[in-house]
């Protein structure tokens, strides 16, 4: 199955997370432009730096990634154009593969991934990406749920 990512719709990511403008010189500050839920009193919020290097060629979805009890957002530093993939919820609760979408970014869009949504790694295309990633972690399995691709199941995301 080959998927072509799409030009990034707020609507059609509202199910996922939220979305919030970067680089608008509109005012000075913008407060709470994102809902970082925390699930866990205990964990303390993380905030890194992820680095990718750019896709070459179709990307190939090994495995799709949850936070259970965190939201996860993502804020791009240095970058061209990067993914976002989500899958909704399957009945057993793993990610529905078959009903992956992806979407194109650019950097003036930052994203929020709700609590228990499936979404792909952090990916970027054009050039090598610095992005700012918050999350809530407590340095245990629970931070991070993965589930594997199907073993029968050929998933790639085109380059756009």
């Amino acid at each position: 199955m080959l998927i072509r990512p799409e030009p990034f719709d707020p609507i059609a990511f509202a199910p996922f997370g939220e979305c919030f403008a970067l680089r608008d010189l509109q005012g000075d500050r913008h407060d709470f432009a994102a809902s970082m839920t925390n699930g866990r009193s205990h964990a303390r919020l993380n905030v890194s730096i992820s680095r990718s290097k750019p896709q070459t060629s179709a990307i190939r979805v090994k495995a799709l990634e949850r936070h259970d009890q965190s939201a996860q957002a993502f804020a791009p530093i240095v970058c061209g154009r990067w993914l976002v993939a989500v899958a909704p919820n399957a009945a057993d609760g793993g990610p529905d593969f078959n009903k992956l979408r992806a979407f194109v970014m650019d950097e003036k869009i930052g994203i929020c991934y709700r609590p228990n949504v499936w979404h792909h790694p952090f990916a970027c295309f054009d050039s090598p990406a610095e992005m700012l990633m918050l999350r809530w972690d407590d340095r245990t399995e629970a931070d991070t749920t993965w589930a594997k691709a199907p073993a029968d199941a050929d998933i790639e995301i085109a380059l756009p």
